[in-house]
């Protein structure tokens, strides 16, 4: 399964604008866990950006947002939960098996 952040916004001519970002299958589990936790507590979620340079120095971008989640197929969120819990187990299942090897 893929998983993509998609960032989508309209234009002052009402053009669709969107920028995806993948999102490795290592971080899934922990993506559905905080979309989850930002659903439930009903709370904003704020979004910033870490430039870091080549010698490793951290600096906080000074663009800074805020947004709330909103669930629109509870259903489906569910469901997909669902399989990203299965996949985990799986991988967890395998990587005992290769250990106990």
């Amino acid at each position: 399964m893929k998983l993509k952040l998609v960032l989508k916004l309209t234009t002052n001519k009402d053009k669709e604008v969107s920028i995806k970002f993948a999102i490795p299958p290592s971080k899934h589990y922990g993506f559905i866990n905080f979309i989850n936790l930002a659903l439930n507590q009903d709370k904003p979620v704020i979004i910033t950006f870490e430039k870091i340079s080549k010698k490793g120095d951290k600096e906080e971008s000074k663009i800074v947002g805020t947004f709330k989640f909103e669930g629109k197929d509870e259903p489906g969120l569910k469901q997909l939960e669902e399989e990203i819990d299965d996949k985990e187990k799986k991988r967890k299942k395998q990587h005992q098996k290769r250990v106990q090897k």
